[in-house]
Parts: C-alpha cells; structure tokens; sequence
C-alpha cells in the first residue's frame, strides 16, 4: 500500500482508501507479511516505486539475462511490476541462476554485450560467409538481432566462432583472412574464374552372360 497523496490521479474508489498502512495491508494483502513494513518504507521492497524512489528504474532485460536502468522503460513498455529500485533487487527477483547479473548491470560494458546508446561505437556482430566478426555499421543493414550485437571482437569471437583461434586477429584485421571484405578490402575480390568442362558421354557396355 501506498500514501503518496496520488489517490485521487489514480482515480482510487473511496472504498479502497484506508487510514493506516496495517488496515490496508490486513484487507488486501493478509499472506504477505512484508506489506507493512515495505508500505512504511516502499525503498526496502526493492521496487521500483514513482515519486518515492530516485532515480530511473531498474528493469530486466531477457534477450541479455540482466538488468538495465537506462531510462527507457516508458518506451519498451516495462510493467510497474518488473521495475525495481536496485540491480541488485531485479536480479535476485528474475534472474537468480546467473550469478554475473549484478556485476552485468552495473557495468554492461563488462557482459561483452553491445547496448545501443551504452556501448560506444557501431556493434561487432558475426558474418557466418567469413568465419570471423565485423564492425563495420551495417548490422542494421544485415538486420542483425540484438542477440548477435558485441561490445569488442573478442567477445563475439568467444561467443560465435570459439573454435576459430584466428577469429579475433581476423575481425581486427580482415585484411590478413584473405577473404574480400565490401567496404573494407580496398579493390575488387578476386575471384576463380569459371573453366569450361570437357563433357564425355558414357559408354555403356553390355555384359553377357557364358552358358555353362
């Protein structure tokens, strides 16, 4: 329960509207026994509550397994009830099997992710024709999901192309692959040009059988 004099915006009906915070707690919420404590004090709840709570909200992330409070929970169209007032109350609420999730949301930088309008740079993404990652801002072009956006080479090498030990020193360097890369490797590829194959019709030989 909440007293923050917004009863009325929110068109609260004269009967939901009680005079103590353990009056409001026993109607609604009887089996929840930290209701009046997180009424008293909405910040301990680790919610995430407007007006009361500074700061953008914290919010989870599924497509990254943690959480982000970059300010555009309005704009993704995040529930009042996935945000929070601490990356470390949206991890333990939705993401307790990853134990880098705090560490990831407080530095994103550090999950190997690329985050748009957090991560510096155009992001590094695979290119499966090559063997090796590229940053060469055409991932909006190629439709590149935000599953297969990088923050560095080597994280997308590690993710994508781990068997591939040339994979980092490629993507940095295309140019020592071999492989022609559009817009990157100056000139025209080289390509093997198309020989004309001789066709030889077969010869089909019939086999007779010797009567005994």
């Amino acid at each position: 329960c909440l007293n923050d004099g917004k009863h009325l915006e929110k068109f609260i009906s004269p009967a939901l509207v009680y005079g103590s915070a353990e009056t409001c707690c026993k109607d609604f919420y009887t089996f929840n026994n930290d209701c009046k404590s997180h009424s008293l004090d909405p910040r301990i709840s680790g919610k995430w509550v407007e007006g009361v709570t500074q700061g953008d909200p914290w919010y989870p992330v599924d497509s990254l397994k943690f959480c982000l409070n970059d300010g555009k929970h309005v704009e993704n169209f995040i529930s009042f009830g996935r945000m929070y007032g601490s990356a470390k109350a949206c991890c333990n609420d939705v993401y307790k099997s990853n134990d880098d999730c705090e560490s990831h949301s407080l530095d994103p930088g550090n999950s190997g992710k690329w985050l748009d309008g957090i991560t510096q740079g155009d992001p590094w993404y695979p290119v499966l024709s090559l063997g090796f990652c590229l940053s060469d801002g055409k991932h909006a072009v190629h439709s590149i999901s935000s599953d297969w956006m990088f923050g560095s080479a080597k994280a997308c090498c590690n993710n994508v192309y781990k068997l591939n030990n040339n994979c980092e020193s490629h993507s940095l360097d295309p140019g020592t692959s071999g492989k022609w890369v559009e817009g990157v490797t100056p000139g025209n590829p080289w390509y093997k040009h198309p020989t004309s194959k001789l066709w030889r019709p077969m010869v089909l030989i019939p086999q007779f059988c010797t009567p005994i």
